[in-house]
């Protein structure tokens, strides 16, 4: 008869045997006593790299910048009772931005809920509907039954975590006493093939609208072969192309006259938004950052065609007004259009976008701001001259805000960003996963309220010597709220409630974790010291300190010439 140890220990084996199966390579562990069964088989599994990060929230952020640059699930790993609820914000985050994790919570068994044992609660369906599904397993029991049924169960968490649309499952494991599992076993299965049928698609029905004018609208990450993929349809269209930074449409190493990249500013002319009416939309997921443009998108008259691609098989549309839905990815619907033999619409309509493309930068590189060192003017440089496969995560609120609006062509960088919720929580944990994933230099474009939300995931950077180089957009406090509404308010009310100001020295930061710190003066020397950090590959802190006002006054002062010398036209 087999011991309760040898039991656990088959049990979970089974169910690890499965996640390899299906995909999982790696994994992140925080420490606790209910999932040492769990955690010391990993720890001996050579199929699974793992991690380990201390603070839960943190290691969820971690694992979900893993499964993005890697495109692959993630398995994470904790104890019972709080520690699994720091797993919240990431798998909103997940479930948003449709990235896949497994996530396994260890739990007491049955005969220890409801009665007062400690670290305890109930741990069902913890998540709600933020993950796909949520199970309880069974508990481990000698059974031959059970070890197929716990192999099958990791098998499935990972299909299901990856099937479209992706995003998180969760799998709560109750596991009795003993929690020492034997660490005897010498066989490790080898994982399985695992092909993707390719989808053959055909639009033919759809050729008439692509030979009209158009523009094609394309939100939420892409890899640089969809990007390249995208400006070539767009190229054949003869259409403009618009899209936030995440999309790489500027930074995957082909430079597109049809990429219009100052699309917030192009956007905010009334004059110019009156010359151009498309006559279809042909937009691939979310809507881009940019409030102009949805404010455009919003007001295109009812008649206007609108194709919304997503493979997700959810009509994500903000605007509620896609008249078609296209179920297939990025790749399969590029393919089917440029295999049309397609008319392109006039010269002219793309000319009028290309026009005040270039007006609009001419007016950038006129500007005395790009030459002063500041939050906005450290933005628009830090893509220049980059290594190969640099990767840039760029924080929420203003960050990215300040990269949309004045983002530059980039050769072969890759930008990445949270922006399924939007949330400033885990910024420095999803960066360092994103590091860790493509063992590339990283920069991470971030304020200092979203870094001083993070702080705790400076520990993985400096404890597995990431290539993070960190941009901190120092202005004491929450600047995007003077883009809003709220700056209205009288500073009594507006100081304490909205702007915030840590009065952090980021400094000693640096030094609690052991990173290298700059904070230059100049222009030329945060150039320098941005260029050194990046080529060392070795975990930095550059602090460009700014104003609380400065993004906004560039930024209206931008507007004003855009749109005082469109009116001029």
């Amino acid at each position: 008869m087999k011991t309760q140890q040898q039991i656990m220990t088959d049990y979970v084996t089974a169910f690890l045997d499965g996640l390899v199966a299906a995909g999982i390579q790696k994994a992140v562990i925080s420490p606790g006593s209910r999932s040492t069964p769990v955690s010391l088989l990993i720890h001996r599994d050579p199929r699974i790299e793992y991690y380990v990060a201390v603070d839960e929230r943190s290691a969820a952020f971690f694992a979900l910048g893993l499964a993005k640059a890697s495109r692959t699930a993630v398995l994470l790993v904790c104890t019972s009772g709080t520690a699994a609820a720091n797993y919240y914000p990431a798998i909103c985050e997940a479930k948003a931005s449709r990235v896949p994790l497994v996530v396994l919570t260890t739990d007491r068994p049955p005969e220890l809920q409801h009665v007062g044992a400690p670290q305890t609660m109930a741990q069902d369906g913890l998540f709600g509907k933020q993950v796909k599904s949520s199970i309880t397993l069974a508990v481990a029991e000698d059974s031959p039954e059970l070890l197929r049924y716990s192999e099958w169960q990791g098998r499935q968490a990972v299909k299901k975590a990856c099937q479209s649309p992706a995003g998180p499952v969760h799998l709560n494991m109750p596991l009795r006493e003993p929690l020492l599992p034997n660490l005897e076993r010498r066989n490790y299965p080898r994982v399985e093939d695992h092909l993707i049928a390719q989808t053959t698609v055909s639009l033919t029905g759809y050729q008439s609208l692509f030979e009209k004018k158009g523009v094609v609208v394309v939100g939420e990450e892409r890899t640089a072969e969809e990007a390249r993929l995208l400006l070539q349809v767009a190229d054949t269209l003869k259409w403009p192309i618009i899209g936030d930074p995440l999309t790489n449409l500027a930074t995957c190493g082909v430079t597109s006259q049809q990429h219009m990249r100052q699309i917030d500013g192009l956007l905010s002319s009334a004059t110019f938004t009156q010359l151009v009416q498309p006559e279809v939309i042909l937009r691939f997921g979310r809507l881009p950052i940019s409030k102009n443009v949805m404010l455009w998108l919003k007001g295109l008259p009812g008649d206007v065609r609108w194709l919304l691609v997503d493979d997700g098989q959810e009509w994500l549309d903000q605007l509620q007004v896609a008249t078609d839905f296209l179920p297939y990815t990025v790749t399969e619907s590029c393919q089917a259009i440029l295999q049309l033999p397609l008319k392109p619409c006039a010269d002219e309509w793309l000319h009028v976008w290309q026009q005040e493309q270039a007006r609009l930068t001419k007016l950038i590189h006129t500007a005395t701001w790009p030459t002063v060192l500041s939050e906005t003017s450290a933005v628009y440089h830090a893509l220049e001259e980059l290594p190969a496969e640099t990767q840039v995560f760029v924080s929420n609120s203003n960050a990215i805000r300040m990269l949309d609006r004045f983002i530059q062509p980039s050769e072969a960088v890759t930008v990445w960003g949270n922006r399924g919720v939007n949330g400033i929580d885990g910024i420095v944990s999803t960066a360092a996963g994103i590091a860790c994933a493509t063992n590339q230099p990283t920069i991470l474009l971030t304020g200092d309220l979203a870094l001083f939300h993070d702080m705790n995931g400076l520990q993985m950077v400096q404890a597995y010597q990431l290539p993070l180089t960190i941009v901190l957009l120092n202005n004491q406090g929450g600047g995007i709220f003077s883009f809003l509404s709220q700056r209205t308010l009288a500073a009594t009310d507006f100081d304490p409630l909205f702007a915030t100001p840590t009065h952090l020295e980021f400094a000693q930061v640096a030094t609690l974790y052991r990173l290298a710190y700059e904070k230059p003066t100049s222009l030329a020397n945060y150039q320098t010291r941005l260029k050194e950090a990046v080529t060392s590959r070795r975990p930095a802190l550059i602090e460009v300190q700014g104003t609380f006002d400065e993004p906004v006054t560039i930024w209206e002062d931008f507007l004003r010439q855009v749109q005082t010398q469109g009116s001029d036209r």
